[in-house]
């Protein structure tokens, strides 16, 4: 026999079979399409058997037709007089726009065998999956039946071939269309619904019908959905932190989402309704559109039209970027690293899970590091080198503060801490460290101050190489009684006056920073205080006298104060002969030195409130640098007509930023100055800053910054009164 012919033949048995199968489809899926022709189409629906030569489909949802439709029939159609190939035939490529009739005998039978293996097969071209869906379109815009169904069905469609940018788009809107029109019979599962919103990338027109859906629910909207409204609202801003961690902006999103609204939020519907649009996939259905579409009479709540509700979601957006602006640094700097203790502090607490990554280092490091007396004392240099420090003679302001913010994160505090003094550590310097009951204390100024005459204290009794310890606890008991100290900052001061009694210091850097606070008067009441420290024994050694006068240099005191003090408090030459006191040592009377004591409570107070506002002023120091950088310079015209005197100051002229990338640049004047000199005086460098239009600590903190990223190392080092510049780690020197 002719092959040929057996071909023919086969075909022709083929569609027989197919015929065969036709009739008998529910009456519940009875509203069938019926074409201007003399044939007939139907819909083979749920509970539906469709029976081929080479096998059968069960719950098929396809369009069927005996023979072939005279007229053009839909592209999705199965017309049974078609010849069809056999099984595993060679098949070409399916046109861009695919369709039943149109396709060879040899793609109608792999379209054949895709149905009756299960429509799952992910392998096949999209072009097949393409005619099928076409008819599940027909089926819900065109009969408006089955709508549940078909959302289960593209549901179950859409994991499998949604590497189709393409396919997922037309998907996920037929997926909707169908959910909205189910509510007018079945109402789609609420599972379904979850699912289909983690499947759908969202469009306007897909989140107008979702929220569509939810209105017309009266349903509190998933956590979820909220989170894509504020993402595809054109007001929230577009942040590289929230693709560089979606985990954890969506955390910190559902934490603010939370707090505002802890009923959950929900939805308001404009007063006028929109039409649901709709843009068929199929080519014969879009032909449609020529008379306003297939669902030009469907028409949808106009939700999105309500701007208004959804701002506290871009504000809640807005703040989550900003709350993982310092952990994107951090993690940036860490070469994207596992969670390092940078950054696990530069999260906010609410998004902080687990232990500090230097938790179990800490406290073994603390372990060991208990002296008989029962304190804990490490040196700085063993905690800096967890952060990755290499053996310096100083560290930074921020780096010291970093350790102290690592003890908050683990409920320890560090005594001294920078945080409070203002100085970073020296390599080699000790820390008591402690449970802390509080981050700091609430009268942080009062314990400032108390700290500060501790400190120099300690330094003027240390200076004949011997601290009476007992004279030491009663200064510390005065102090706390004196600046009412809360029992929390009296265990400070303990701990810190434990650390100085151990590692005397030897320079008043304490004392030169109060020159910017403290009156000339001023001082002089504390150099007295220093005085009545030195004499608790009734008597100056000489080389406590020496001590006096480097603390007197220190507070800008002229060393003649010093001396006429001493010798005003000091007894007659023929007491003095007859008490055997050495050369160089002043014997002071008891009693004077108890009246020099009771000006304590007059440094209190001023000390106090000279450092109170120095705290505030440092708290604010970046927000009024930036307030000064956004700021102009120009002069209202209403003042300047009565100040014609009043020039505005010439900008200064930024250089090119090639030789200093990624440094604001409104800093690159400012370091290209600082690098033609190994050492600044501060003063000198702080009228630097403010010519510039720059605060001299916000500045120095930012460029630290920018030199850990660009440079391995801090440029700048804070040393008292002068500002030391590594100029080495520049590539220009």
């Amino acid at each position: 026999m002719d092959p040929m012919v057996e071909i023919l033949r086969r075909q022709s048995t083929h569609a027989l079979n197919i015929g065969d199968a036709l009739g008998g489809t529910s009456a519940a899926h009875a509203r069938a399409w019926r074409p201007k022709s003399t044939g007939e189409a139907r819909f083979y629906g749920p509970g539906t058997t469709l029976k081929f030569d080479r096998g059968e489909v069960n719950y098929p949802l396809v369009y069927v037709c005996k023979g072939v439709l005279d007229d053009f029939p839909d592209a999705s159609l199965i017309e049974s007089g078609l010849p069809v190939a056999r099984s595993g035939a060679a098949t070409d490529d399916l046109p861009y726009w695919p369709s039943y009739r149109g396709a060879t005998p040899a793609q109608r039978s792999r379209y054949i065998d895709w149905l009756i293996g299960g429509r799952c097969d992910p392998e096949i071209p999209l072009g097949y999956v393409f005619i099928y869906f076409y008819g599940l379109e027909r089926r819900l815009l065109v009969d408006r039946v089955d709508c549940a169904v078909i959302a289960a069905e593209v549901m179950r469609l859409l994991p499998i071939y949604s590497q189709s940018r393409s396919f997922q788009r037309y998907a996920t809107t037929l997926l909707w269309t169908s959910i909205w029109m189910s509510l007018k019979e079945i109402p789609v599962a609420g599972e379904l619904i979850e699912e289909a919103l983690e499947s759908t990338k969202f469009t306007d027109e897909t989140l107008s019908i979702c929220l569509a859906c939810f209105a017309s629910l009266g349903a509190k909207i998933p956590d979820s959905l909220v989170y894509r409204i504020a993402e595809c609202d054109v007001r929230s801003p577009r942040s590289v932190v929230a693709q560089r961690h979606p985990a954890l902006h969506r955390d910190a999103f559902m934490k603010g989402l939370r707090s505002r609204f802890p009923d959950g939020f929900r939805l308001r519907m404009g007063k006028r309704e929109r039409t649901l649009e709709y843009f068929p996939a199929s080519a014969t259905l879009g032909r449609l559109h020529a008379t306003g579409g297939p669902l030009v009479d469907e028409k949808i709540p106009n939700i999105l039209g309500v701007t208004s509700q959804f701002q506290p979601l871009v504000d809640i957006w807005t703040q989550s970027n900003e709350d993982l602006k310092s952990y994107d640094r951090a993690h940036r700097k860490a070469g994207g690293a596992d969670l390092t203790a940078g950054m696990y502090e530069a999260l906010p607490e609410y998004l902080r899970d687990g232990d500090h990554p230097h938790f179990d280092a800490w406290y073994e490091i603390m372990d060991r590091s208990v002296t008989e007396d029962g304190w804990t004392v490490v040196p700085a240099s063993v905690f800096a080198a967890l952060d990755g420090l290499s053996e310096r003679k100083k560290l930074t302001k921020a780096q010291s503060e970093r350790l102290a913010i690592t003890a908050t994160h683990m409920g320890l505090a560090l005594e001294p801490d920078p945080r409070i003094t203002g100085r970073g550590y020296e390599w080699d310097s000790l820390v008591s460290v402690f449970p802390a009951t509080d981050e700091l204390g609430q009268d942080l100024a009062s314990y400032h101050a108390a700290a500060v005459l501790l400190e120099l204290g300690v330094a003027v009794a240390a200076s004949d190489g011997q601290i009476d310890e007992i004279e030491i606890g009663r200064l510390t008991s005065h102090l706390e009684s004196q600046f009412v100290l809360s029992s929390q900052d009296a265990a400070r001061l303990a701990h810190l006056r434990y650390v100085l009694t151990k590692q005397p210091p030897t320079e008043f850097s304490a004392a030169k920073a109060l020159q910017k606070n403290l009156t000339v008067p001023q001082r002089r009441l504390v150099g007295e205080f220093l005085v009545g420290i030195a004499a608790a024994d009734q008597v100056i050694a000489a080389a406590e006298v020496k001590a006096l006068e480097k603390a007197y240099r220190a507070l800008g005191l002229e060393a003649t104060d010093l001396q006429n003090l001493l010798k005003s408090f000091a007894p007659s030459a023929d007491q003095a002969d007859k008490s055997g006191v050495a050369e160089g040592e002043f014997q002071l009377d008891l009693a004077r030195i108890n009246s020099i004591m009771t000006e304590t409570e007059k440094v209190t107070q001023f000390l106090r409130d000279a450092l109170r506002e120095d705290l505030v002023s440092s708290e604010s120091g970046i927000e009024e640098a930036l307030d000064c950088d956004r700021s102009t310079s120009a002069v209202p015209s209403e003042v300047a007509d009565d100040h014609e005197q009043i020039k505005p100051p010439t900008p200064p002229v930024f250089p090119a930023n090639e030789t200093f990338p990624n440094l604001p640049q409104r800093l690159v004047l400012f370091v290209t100055e600082l690098l033609k000199r190994d050492c600044w005086p501060r003063k000198e460098m702080d009228e630097m800053a403010r010519a510039q239009g720059l605060m001299i600590g916000s500045a120095i903190e930012q460029i630290n910054d920018w030199a850990y990223d660009n440079l391995t190392d801090a440029l700048l080092l804070e040393e008292d009164d002068e500002i030391q510049v590594q100029r080495h780690l520049t590539p220009e020197s």
